[in-house]
């Protein structure tokens, strides 16, 4: 007895109040060293969507809002069909792009006219993140070295094409495009 009582008594100084400070106060202090390096960046809204500026645009507002909707589709079929064979990291994945795709495109102003809190070029760059999603779940969720990690690799990597072919300027304001009015 006495020597359960003593490994209780040693697990749980271990475990204390003072070493979870002291964790969260190190991970606190990497998140801030992380924001500081990304504000220098002086990235906004706009970065992503400019950085495709000289490639050709064939996709209107109108044309991406319904490859959202497909993606949106793709994502959430892809969740049933993995959660029918059990295979839940991928499932989880799936419904989280589905999710986040179908979450933004319902909030996004594709017609420039400020109705929706989201606009374009932010879509676009919320876009750019939903890839980096699609691209690191297989990893974050415990299925990067099966064949089902392909799905999500192909549609970050279609999304990116997309991204780049946007016309992200003809679903904006005149006033942010910067062509006066």
């Amino acid at each position: 007895m006495s020597a359960d009582r003593e490994t209780r008594e040693r697990n749980k100084s271990e475990m204390g109040w003072d070493n979870i400070a002291d964790s969260v106060n190190r991970a606190s202090d990497v998140a801030k060293t992380g924001m500081d390096a990304i504000r220098r960046l002086n990235i906004n809204e706009k970065t992503v969507p400019d950085t495709f500026a000289n490639m050709p645009k064939l996709i209107s507002p109108r044309v991406h809002r319904w490859l959202d909707v497909g993606v949106a589709g793709y994502f959430l079929g892809l969740g049933a069909w993995f959660a029918s064979r059990r295979k839940g990291g991928a499932a989880t994945a799936a419904f989280l792009n589905g999710a986040m795709v179908a979450g933004i495109s319902l909030f996004t102003d594709y017609e420039g006219d400020g109705r929706k809190p989201i606009n374009f070029k932010l879509h676009g760059t919320l876009d750019a993140i939903q890839a980096g999603m699609a691209a690191l779940d297989p990893v974050l969720h415990g299925f990067a070295g099966e064949r089902d990690a392909l799905f999500f690799y192909g549609q970050a990597l279609n999304e990116v094409a997309v991204i780049a072919s946007t016309d992200w300027d003809a679903g904006m304001p005149v006033e942010d495009v910067g062509i006066a009015a």
